[in-house]
């Protein structure tokens, strides 16, 4: 009790939300996303189950939030593999150029999906609302925080996009001078890239491949997909 007294007597609106949200993606980092429990978040947190019912009304609500937070780490995963592709391969031709970054992005996927399993099953498990919120910028509102401020625990993105969708669609503009065979669209690429990244992740985490060596795994299909996107490019 004496606990619970003093986290509800330091914490502000705004740092309890923020501290509930850091608990839950503690929670999810070891067990995903069935282990983000709002009562395991207060006594984390130690605060009272009331205090926490302020900021988020559910176990849904929280979650929400934990989910929207690992998919921008997903996406920031991305981005910086393709930064350092960038950098690499800054003098080589449009197509080297091209194939290496959108390689990248797929391996900064693969990269976090297989060093995080926990935020990237709660990234997978993320609901309707919470995608609205990612996707368009919809606001999330729970509890008390519905009333005030946008949730502080929420991170704002930095420049660039914030979906694993939207790093792919931004690598696969491909620059000037080569494009895309008549045939395939960018579009398809990414439907194609998506189905295989999150496959081979589920697959590789929590499926039959599990137990697998992932490190040969993830290098044989990160060179079906360089063969793939090369061979769809014309110059």
């Amino acid at each position: 009790m004496h606990s619970q007294e003093k986290g509800r007597d330091t914490y502000h609106h705004g740092d309890l939300h923020h501290a509930l949200v850091a608990a839950g993606m503690e929670l999810a980092r070891s067990g995903g996303a069935e282990a983000v429990v709002l009562r395991e978040a207060t006594r984390r947190t130690g605060v009272s189950p009331n205090a926490a019912y302020r900021h988020f009304d559910s176990r849904e609500a929280l979650l929400d939030e934990v989910a929207v937070r690992a998919s921008r780490k997903l996406a920031e995963s991305m981005k910086t593999s393709v930064a350092r592709a960038r950098a690499e391969f800054a003098g080589s031709d449009p197509k080297t150029i091209a194939t290496e970054v959108i390689l990248s992005a797929c391996r900064g996927y693969i990269g976090f999906a297989l060093m995080e399993p926990g935020w990237f099953n709660v990234s997978s498990a993320i609901s309707d609302r919470a995608m609205t919120y990612l996707y368009d910028g919809a606001s999330m509102p729970s509890g008390e925080s519905a009333t005030h401020e946008e949730p502080e625990s929420v991170e704002e993105p930095e420049d660039g996009p914030r979906t694993a969708r939207a790093v792919l669609a931004e690598v696969l503009v491909l620059p000037e001078g080569i494009s895309w065979a008549p045939s395939i669209s960018a579009e398809d690429l990414e439907l194609m890239l998506r189905s295989m990244l999150y496959g081979f992740s589920v697959l590789s985490t929590v499926g039959a491949l599990r137990r697998e060596d992932h490190t040969q795994l993830e290098g044989r299909l990160l060179s079906l997909i360089r063969a793939s996107v090369a061979g769809a490019i014309k110059q």
